[in-house]
């Protein structure tokens, strides 16, 4: 934690050190949250739902990263008391394809062998973050957010191996390596771990000129959270115990023999990426080009900003990767964002919702 400590010392030299002397005394309290949500592989309800239903399209990764603040603002100043929930698995097609059909109890296909591979961080963390804005130039600002957070919800690690299924036997070999603080693979009965550490978020905005501006957002940036002892188990899982039933479904029981015990371990975030860019096409219309990034998935998007009213805002936008549209209210007072790729929620691939609201006193 002594670095953590020295950084915003730091911070909070170079802060006051290069802050300008503002006579506005007005606070904003401030409420932000966040969520999104994207597979590839199933609508979202349904893999929240244990994965059980009709849709499938293999895929290769799924993810969601949802955040609420609650804070004060004040001159270049926040700070806000945080809540965020990760989950970001990556894995192959194959494997989302064995599970699914696990999951659903549809019969696997013979003579073929599955590369079966899992990659997944999952956190829920809550916490306190400081915040501050500098004015480099006249048309460019900076913004700097440290998060100290604190959470008891891990879950990260990998499985590898490959799966062959044959007329009348089978073979494979899976390979498993992960933390967690609450073992649902092979239920072992654990003390739940502790983890402390810092997240860093670095915004930026940028005028050009009377027609073009750009803004962008690295979220994550820098992370660590550090788990003291945290219950991990590194195993082997043969297949001496696998078989078919009658109806050709597998039947899992495999052989695991490996190593369970603590130890320290450090998570550290997917980084995410934020970089849109502005046209001022007309007096009440701006176009706008995104460009956002999840760990190595990128997203591009199109859309415009109208200006119905003095201080009213619509947004619409286009995603290419995900075919999901952005409808967007923005008011002086509050601001709102739905995100999908469905008319029907409930089949949705992509969903994301944003809300904010400020209150000055």
């Amino acid at each position: 934690m002594q670095r953590i400590f020295s950084a915003l010392i730091t911070f909070l030299y170079a802060s006051f050190s290069s802050a300008e002397i503002h006579t506005d005394s007005n606070y904003q309290l401030y409420f932000d949250s966040h969520s999104f949500a994207y597979s590839e592989t199933a609508p979202i309800e349904q893999i929240v739902s244990d994965f059980e239903g009709p849709h499938f399209n293999g895929g290769e990764n799924s993810f969601t990263h949802n955040f609420w603040e609650l804070g004060v603002r004040h001159s270049n100043w926040k700070a806000a008391y945080v809540i965020r929930y990760d989950y970001s698995l990556h894995y192959t097609s194959d494997t989302a394809e064995l599970i699914y059909g696990d999951k659903n109890d549809i019969a696997i296909e013979k003579n073929r062998e599955y590369d079966v591979y899992l990659d997944l961080v999952h956190t829920r963390a809550l916490g306190l973050k400081l915040g501050y804005q500098w004015q480099i130039l006249e048309q460019f600002n900076i913004g700097v957010d440290i998060s100290y957070l604190k959470t008891s919800e891990l879950l990260e690690g990998k499985v590898e191996g490959k799966f062959t299924a044959n007329d009348n036997d089978y073979s494979g070999e899976a390979y498993i390596n992960y933390v967690y603080s609450q073992d649902n693979l092979l239920d072992r009965p654990t003390n739940k771990p502790k983890g402390q550490g810092y997240a860093i978020d670095l915004a930026w905005d940028w005028r050009l000129n009377s027609k073009y501006r750009m803004q962008g957002k690295w979220t994550d940036l820098l992370s660590k959270i550090t788990f003291d002892n945290a219950p991990f188990t590194k195993a082997t899982a043969s297949s001496n115990r696998i078989d078919y039933d009658d109806e050709g479904k597998i039947d899992v029981k495999p052989l695991v023999s490996g190593t369970q015990h603590y130890r320290k371990h450090r998570l550290q975030f997917p980084r995410q990426m934020n970089v849109d860019a502005f046209y001022q096409l007309q007096t009440d219309t701006e176009l706008v080009a995104g460009w956002y990034q999840y760990g190595d998935l990128n997203f591009y998007s199109l859309g415009a900003i109208y200006n119905t009213h003095e201080a009213v805002k619509l947004t619409t936008r286009f995603d290419f990767k995900s075919n999901a549209f952005t409808l967007g209210l923005d008011t002086s007072n509050f601001s709102v964002a739905l995100t999908s790729d469905r008319l029907k929620i409930k089949n949705a691939r992509t969903f994301g919702l944003d809300f904010a609201t400020r209150i000055e006193f």
